[in-house]
């Protein structure tokens, strides 16, 4: 490409459809396609989750984030369709994610997976309270363009939440409504329940990269007596709806992001959390991790030029 585009969205229905120039990045972890996307009158590079229709515990999270990070990417906004996790929030609303939660899972979290590497970085403000705040912000603009594309679906209702608890679990089943219970009883702020976040979240922040995920509220998943329960031509429809919704709401977003975007807790997250102690670069390379290996010579490199 022939300049450097430092933001991009992660995502599926309703941003597949737009993007186009698709090119193909070699990572360590495999190919991934990398599309291009005009989001506020600006060049915004997307990842498609799903392109193989992967479940998703097997997408490739670390290809994915490895790829943004070789583009130059440091700023991401995220979509995920979810399902209702709390009383007041409905098929169709969209919530600013505030905190991730997570069951214990069996998806690599880390990029430090390897013998050559300890990594530990914070997670401090994982979710992005920049990129939050402008999502809030951008709501007022966009409303009453949503009310438009839901005024076809009785189903579904407008709403937007300013923060909330993702919670994330391994899919591809839903979980049973005990589960749900317990969840709703103890989880910080329940908002949703879905399966896309996590480890996708924290391999950004190894990466230094300001992550923002979109909550699309898609079903009622095991929520007590709401109806219609959970069947997939519903989620389908509300997956379409919901997600021209987030086009939308992004559309603003990121025409209100600016092109110097700095959030220190993401931006900085490498420099404190790797060591010229902590990575054998031979071993490491040994390990099929080359493009790895670049990323953390290049931040070491670039502390000798401050």
């Amino acid at each position: 490409m022939a300049a450097e585009v430092s933001r991009a969205v992660i995502g599926g229905t309703g941003f597949s459809e737009l993007a186009s120039d698709f090119q193909n990045i070699e990572t360590d972890y495999g190919t991934i396609k990398v599309g291009h996307i005009e989001l506020g009158g600006k060049e915004v590079l997307f990842v498609p989750r799903h392109i193989g229709l992967e479940i998703p515990q097997l997408v490739n999270y670390r290809g994915n984030i490895q790829a943004l990070k070789l583009l130059g990417v440091n700023t991401v906004f995220a979509v995920s369709a979810a399902g209702r996790l709390a009383q007041n929030i409905l098929p169709g609303h969209l919530v600013a994610v505030s905190n991730v939660d997570h069951e214990g899972s069996a998806r690599t979290s880390s990029f430090a997976d390897t013998p050559g590497l300890l990594l530990h970085a914070s997670p401090e403000d994982i979710c992005s309270p920049g990129l939050r705040d402008i999502l809030i912000q951008s709501w007022g603009a966009v409303k009453n363009k949503i009310a438009q594309i839901y005024s076809d679906s009785p189903d579904l209702e407008l709403g937007f939440h300013p923060n909330g608890t993702y919670y994330n679990v391994d899919g591809p089943d839903f979980r049973d409504p005990a589960t749900e219970h317990r969840l709703r009883q103890t989880v910080f702020q329940p908002a949703l329940i879905g399966q896309t976040v996590w480890p996708e979240i924290n391999l950004a922040r190894q990466m230094a990269m300001a992550y923002q995920p979109l909550g699309m509220c898609v079903d009622n998943s095991s929520f007590p007596g709401a109806k219609p329960v959970t069947h997939a031509d519903g989620v389908m429809h509300a997956v379409v709806k919901t997600a021209q919704a987030a086009v939308v709401l992004l559309n603003e977003a990121v025409k209100n992001t600016p092109d110097n975007f700095f959030e220190a807790a993401a931006h900085d997250a490498m420099r404190h959390s790797l060591h010229p102690s902590q990575v054998n670069f031979p071993l490491l390379k040994s390990q099929g991790r080359t493009k790895l290996a670049i990323i953390l010579e290049q931040e070491l490199a670039s502390r000798s030029l401050t």
